[in-house]
């Protein structure tokens, strides 16, 4: 259908996400739309999160299942696997004779996804253009990404800047906030000991994958806290972090493949500080005034709130920074923060924006209607 668009999700990050944005839909319905799973939703080493979808009670109309016959080459040879994945994904957009695509973030899977959209002639509404990690090939990948699509929707000014300055026209860009900070918000509770821990494998390092974790955990195996630790997603390095922290044996370790988005955001408002790489800890935690240590280079050139410390792979710069972070001085610092990756009706914006563009002829008063879904809900 002309006027029907597939939103596609394949991981926990983008899931949360699109997660507000389905429920409105769902209960408005804005949008005629279609719901595409797959990637490690479907994986039972990555939590199954498939289950959240479902639990949610989002109807998924498609499964595209590619890391069965492709998890083997991610780590050897990933032009195959991007190769695979163009023809799955061509295959998938004839065969469904799709004509609009909705996708979230920089994920290395979308970017076979776009091309293989762009080629099809297939228009791509895209969120999460204009962000920078310098210290990823996402970084590479979301550019490529914006290239090929057609609307761009977009975290803040900053971002929207980049995006002209690669040449998207500024009528194409839409500054519309982060949807993930519309997950259900848990207010601040007196803080527990709960050190919430996620590192992902980082490019641009001076120290490899295997050395990036072992570093990692020793620090947090130092730590008398209660250490929740969650494990990376599916990537190129995944499996040297995951085996490695299969080796944890000490019981202050809690070790998730997945928490969930509500889960997540709970111990997120209940923790006492986040360490890692995560883009939560970037796009959500200064929602919570959670300390922040961001190690290594996989977020450099985000825009990140007062509440977050950078520090290099050095086990003496991090712990020095774990101490700073957790002093009275910054602790009184971060108390008034603003989040700002936060616009309101983030989700009812974009919905709009794709409505619009979709017809043209219509300009739905949504922002009214979205209102009196908040009041019911």
């Amino acid at each position: 259908m002309k006027n029907q668009v597939f939103f596609f999700t394949f991981s926990r990050s983008d899931y949360a996400a699109f997660r507000h944005i389905l429920e409105i839909n769902k209960n408005l319905k804005i949008l005629k739309s279609k719901l595409v799973v797959g990637g490690s939703h479907l994986s039972k080493n990555f939590g199954n999160t498939i289950n959240e979808i479902t639990k949610d009670k989002n109807k998924v109309d498609f499964k595209i299942d590619y890391l069965k016959s492709n998890q083997k080459y991610l780590d050897i040879n990933q032009n195959l696997v991007f190769s695979n994945l163009i023809k799955i994904f061509s295959k998938f957009l004839l065969n469904k004779k799709i004509k609009n695509i909705f996708i979230i973030g920089d994920r290395w899977e979308l970017v076979p996804l776009a091309i293989s959209a762009f080629n099809n002639n297939v228009n791509i509404f895209h969120h999460s253009g204009g962000d920078y990690t310098l210290g990823t090939k996402d970084n590479l990948y979301r550019n490529m990404i914006s290239t090929l699509s057609n609307i761009h929707f977009v975290g803040n000014l900053i971002h929207k800047k980049r995006l002209e300055y690669i040449g998207i026209p500024e009528k194409n860009i839409f500054v519309v906030g982060e949807p993930s900070l519309s997950n259900k918000f848990y207010k601040k509770t007196k803080k527990k000991k709960y050190i919430l821990a996620t590192l992902y494998p980082s490019d641009f390092e001076k120290i490899n994958y295997l050395n990036q974790i072992k570093l990692f955990l020793n620090f947090l195996k130092k730590l008398d806290e209660e250490i929740i630790l969650t494990i990376p997603g599916n990537e190129k390095g995944s499996k040297i972090f995951t085996k490695e922290i299969k080796k944890i044996k000490k019981k202050n370790f809690q070790i998730f493949k997945s928490l969930g988005s509500f889960k997540y955001n709970q111990i997120m408002s209940q923790a006492k500080l986040m360490i890692g790489n995560s883009s939560s800890g970037i796009l959500e935690a200064s929602s919570y005034k959670l300390p922040v240590l961001n190690i290594g280079n996989r977020q450099h050139g985000r825009l990140k709130p007062k509440n977050v410390v950078n520090s290099k792979f050095n086990l003496n710069e991090i712990n020095n920074k774990y101490k700073k972070l957790l002093s009275k001085k910054f602790l009184k610092e971060i108390i008034n923060i603003k989040n700002p990756y936060y616009k309101k009706n983030c989700e009812i914006r974009i919905l709009r924006t794709i409505k619009n563009k979709l017809n043209k002829n219509k300009d739905y008063n949504l922002l009214d209607t979205y209102s009196k879904f908040n009041e019911r809900i």
